[in-house]
């Protein structure tokens, strides 16, 4: 069966034994006198209401999100659970004003009889065995509404017991001949009842107005915040917000991480945020916004390249020299080539003024554009060129480190100036250092050996093993 069959078979069922008990009790509270029995009904008939009102609240719940309502219908359970909670008031009130009428005002006349007994205790059995049913949907689809309705058979089960005391009070005394105490039974035994009652429907006023008026517990926060540093990268959690609708938890939280990560390992970071909280929280709505902060870690040229790319600029080849304790910063600008010189100009002058902002130590700081075609090169394969790859080949066998060339690919982006790129392998147990120095060594020798290269570019990979 599915969720939504299942809450509203069980609500229905709920209401159609509430209107059978309502008629049975009223109708002999009427016969006999007793105010218990005439509170019990006015109760009951309280608990249809709110039946009716959890179903329909339940269907609205129901509903999926839509443009006026993004955050779903969930709260549509909280407002019905508030609403019982203020019409089971009203009727408390209206039997407080009995009570106070037959304690000082006026004498009713009670006739104490089996049925009386009989119909309070197929009530009480019938309202523990829906409160348990009913307790058991809420809690297996978080349904506020659901729950209220549970706590309200929970009540009745407990008013029906005590109304049955009193029935059967009132039973033994007119059996012994004890007159005179009826009413004062009647009245003892109803003001229990609304002790009890009012308890409970205090508990479920405030939980309902703490969840429409998007009240956070502390213990919640705390989870959430513990959850979120779990992720080695988050430094900080600045900001946690929780609000509950319905059965679902929305969660927005802002985290701090290194401002030097790149835009694709935020995004990671956050996902992984975002799967450690949904896996201890059910129904689980996170937004997350990661915020990028300096670390204690961070050098003088990461802190440059953040600066940079905060202004949506890309800074490479950032070198810092201390001259006479003041600091003195080269870098590298890229921009593309189809930009104006003075465009250029003010940019660069905007971002060193940020930069010297960001550090006042720096005293001097100087920018080389680096010129970044806007389109893709149009170049031309000229592999074919037998001298040169019989050029290249010879400066490779030179280089003892190198223990095959994979590949040779020449192009020529503009007459004259050639970009070759040089594929080889080497030991996979050198160093970093030496796989390096061969590479700057072969790119030197190959510039000498040939004339019009512009780029060289050395990719070395490891030797594979033998074949089995």
């Amino acid at each position: 069966m599915t969720e939504k069959a299942e809450k509203r078979r069980v609500t229905l069922i709920s209401l159609a034994a509430a209107l059978v008990l309502i008629l049975l009790k009223l109708s002999l509270g009427l016969a006999t006198g007793y105010l218990i029995l005439i509170s019990e009904a006015l109760h009951s008939s309280l608990d249809a209401l709110v039946t009716v009102v959890t179903f329909l609240s339940i269907r609205y719940a129901e509903r999926p999100a839509d443009q006026g309502h993004p955050y779903g219908h969930g709260k549509a359970e909280n407002l019905a659970a508030f609403t019982e909670s203020l019409l089971l008031f009203f009727a408390i009130a209206l039997i407080l004003k009995e009570v106070v009428e037959r304690l000082f005002f006026k004498s009713v006349a009670i006739e104490p009889n089996i049925w009386a007994v009989s119909v309070l205790v197929v009530s009480a059995l019938f309202d523990a065995q829906r409160s348990k049913a009913l307790a058991r949907i809420a809690e297996k689809y978080k349904s506020p509404a659901i729950e209220a309705d549970a706590i309200h058979f929970r009540a009745d089960f407990v008013t029906s017991s005590i109304a049955l005391s009193g029935v059967v009070a009132t039973y033994l005394a007119m059996k012994l001949r004890i007159t005179g105490v009826y009413a004062l039974i009647d009245v003892i035994t109803t003001c229990l009842i609304l002790a009890i009652v009012v308890k409970m429907v205090l508990r479920i006023l405030t939980e309902s107005a703490d969840v429409l008026l998007d009240r956070t517990l502390a213990s919640r926060t705390a989870l959430i915040r513990d959850l979120a540093v779990e992720v080695p990268e988050v430094i900080d959690v600045e900001k946690v917000r929780s609000r509950e609708a319905g059965k679902q938890t929305f969660v927005d939280l802002t985290v701090d991480i290194d401002r030097n990560l790149s835009a694709e390992a935020a995004y990671s970071i956050g996902k992984r945020v975002e799967e450690t909280i949904r896996r201890h929280i059910d129904d689980v709505d996170v937004t997350l916004q990661v915020k990028p902060v300096p670390t204690e870690t961070e050098d003088m040229a990461e802190r440059i390249r953040s600066v940079g790319a905060r202004e949506g600029w890309n800074l490479h080849h950032i070198t810092v020299h201390n001259v006479g304790g003041t600091l003195h910063v080269d870098l590298d600008l890229e921009m593309v080539c189809d930009m104006k010189l003075a465009d250029c100009h003010a940019i660069a002058d905007a971002l060193e003024r940020r930069i010297r902002e960001d550090n006042p130590a720096i005293s001097e700081i100087n920018t080389h554009i680096d010129w970044r075609r806007s389109s893709p090169v149009e170049g031309v394969r000229i592999d074919h060129d037998r001298s040169m790859r019989e050029a290249v080949e010879a400066v490779l066998k030179g280089t003892e480190k190198v223990l095959r060339c994979t590949r040779i690919s020449i192009e020529e982006e503009v007459p004259g100036e050639r970009f070759l790129l040089v594929q080889c392998t080497m030991h996979p147990e050198e160093s970093a250092e030496a796989v390096r120095a061969v590479s700057e060594d072969l790119e030197k020798r190959l510039k000498e050996a040939i004339r019009g290269l512009k780029r060289v570019m050395i990719h070395v990979e490891p030797e594979p093993p033998p074949p089995a």
